[in-house]
Formats: C-alpha cells, structure tokens, sequence
C-alpha cells in the first residue's frame, strides 16, 4: 500500500481542500480554494471541476488515483453518502453527494464526516498513532468531533456519531447555528469567538485588536484573536480563555464518557499555541474530569495542523481501498 496514491478532499463551510496523499501519509500536492456559495448540486459540480483542474496541474491521472475520500462538515450517511445534517451548510441537507462524485471518479469513493476523517488521520498517521480509544475536536468555521474505538471510526447507527460539537455544555447558553442553545460550538467555532470577543470589545477601547482591525471589523477572526493574545492584550486574552475553558469542559465530558487514551485538537484554532490554548484546556479538564480518567488520557494538538482534514479524507481513502 506504501505506493499507492490516493485524494483527499476536505469540503469546509469556507475552503475546500485537496490533496494528493502517499501511503505514509505525507501530501505529495495540495490545493485550497473557496467553498462556493451556489446551490448545492452548483456547487459540488464547481468543487470536482475544481479538483479535476488540480489533477492535471500536478499531472495526476485518474488511474494513479487508488481511492477519493471526501470529508463534508456534517452528519453523513456512509453507504448512501447523503448529507443528512449540516449546521454550516444546512442547504446541502439532501444532496447525494458520493453518487455526483462516482459519476466523475468511479466507485472507489468514500464520503463521511470531515471529523471523522480527521480522527483517522491521526489514528493511521499522527503524532499518537495507534492510540485506541482515540477522539479528535476540529476547530474551524464550526467544532467537530470524531471518534475511533478499535481501530474504527465509531459512526453510530448510520453515520451520525461523533458530533461533539453540538453536545451542550451550558442549558440556557449561548445560540448555536444548529437551533440549540449552550453547544460547544457556540462558544469554540470561528463565529462564537468572534461574537465573545465583539462583547469584550465594547468595554475596551483600548484594545490593540482596534489597531489591527483598522476600521475593517469584518476582518475580526480568531487567528487575530490569538496573535493579540500572545502580545498581551487583556481582553484577546479574556476571549481565548473564555474559548479553552469551554473546550476543556467538553473534553472533561469525553474523558468521563469514552475513557479515551488520546484526545486531539486539531484546525485553526489552535494556531493559538499550547500555552494560550492547550494549557487551559488542561487545567479545566483536570478539574472536571474524574481523576483516574484524566489521568489515563493524553491531551494534545495535531501536529498535522489546518491539513488534519484533508489528509484524514486522504487515510479513510486507504482503508477503504484494503
């Protein structure tokens, strides 16, 4: 399988990613471009025409091609690949979006969750390969959440598991975009951090995020959030300790329910860094989790960085493909 080649595809709510992925997976060529903002059956015929364009760039065949993977931000079904569920793409809902891509690809394609990808990913090529019971949290346009117990990608009944991110961690909290109130997603996804610190922002005037911002507050997003929180900024370092406080509960509740031996972070946000997020995200976890549990799991950031997607939809390729 070492010589094999197979593309990964990450469809987020903002870019789309696309790899060509080795047998030991390491990114031999990659894109990113816009998710496109048509309807959806428009759209997933911009992104193929999109990767069919990336193929011959790099000069790849599609019979160089043993297997696609196609990671989507929402509850999928796995043999079907209908989308049944997306919070940040909720027009998709419907869309069968593994038989569009058979037409283009063949029948070598498999389509399930971004984050479920991404937990295989790290369980077939990440920094704690091989760790079992194994739970990742996606830090992007929203949170998401995979899950691998024996080796596999835990899918409930079919398909809709590991949605960590719209687990509640406050009753009357915060609006989610999927509807509910108090997700994990409200407070940690790119529009619940930028809404928190919009908060904090009105009571300091001060803040260098005004500077950067320069009078373009849409341009207001959580990697600016983290820079001004490494230089120090009070109320940058308010938000993102108000986010890793809301992640180490959910990671508390993952402890006490799965007993995993790893938990990983992975996505934008963590461009925070280990001090500014992960050591809280720590210490939270450690107050609320059941000690001996705590103690048995390991708490870490990918080290695959914003490409854990992308190359997670490329390994879901390989094991389908054995």
């Amino acid at each position: 399988m070492e010589n094999k080649i197979t593309l990964g595809v990450d469809i987020g709510g903002t870019f789309v990613k696309v790899a060509t992925v080795d047998g030991s997976g390491e990114i031999l060529d990659m894109d990113i471009f816009p998710t496109p903002q048509s309807p959806p059956d428009v759209a997933l015929s911009i992104i193929i025409d999109d990767i069919c364009e990336f193929l011959e760039d790099c000069e790849t065949n599609l019979e160089d091609i043993a297997g696609v993977g196609v990671g989507f931000p929402g509850a999928v079904t796995i043999e079907e690949g209908i989308i049944e569920a997306s919070p940040n793409l909720k027009s998709w809902r419907g869309l069968g979006v593994k038989s569009i891509f058979e037409d283009v690809f063949g029948p070598k394609i498999i389509i399930d969750n971004d984050a479920n990808a991404a937990a295989y990913g790290e369980y077939l090529w990440g920094k704690h390969k091989g760790a079992d019971p194994l739970v990742i949290f996606t830090l992007g346009t929203g949170v998401g959440g995979g899950i691998i117990i024996d080796g596999q990608i835990f899918r409930g009944k079919w398909g809709g598991a590991g949605e960590i991110g719209h687990h509640v961690i406050e009753m009357n909290g915060r609006q989610c975009t999927c509807g509910n109130r108090g997700c994990i997603e409200a407070y940690a996804g790119a529009k619940g951090i930028v809404t928190l610190a919009w908060e904090y922002l009105k009571k300091d005037k001060g803040s260098l995020l005004w500077d950067l911002m320069g009078g373009d507050y849409g341009s207001l997003d959580p990697e600016m959030i983290g820079d001004t929180a490494r230089e120090g900024d009070k109320t940058a370092l308010k938000v993102t300790r108000e986010v890793s406080r809301a992640l180490g509960v959910a990671t508390a509740n993952m402890i006490n329910i799965l007993n995993p031996e790893c938990i990983i972070f992975a996505g934008g946000v963590t461009g925070w860094g280990k001090d500014i997020l992960l050591k809280t995200i720590r210490n939270e976890a450690h107050c609320r989790a059941l000690k001996s549990l705590y103690n048995s799991c390991t708490i870490d950031i990918s080290e695959k960085g914003q490409n854990c997607g992308v190359i997670g939809a490329a390994a879901m390729a390989f094991n389908h493909i054995k």
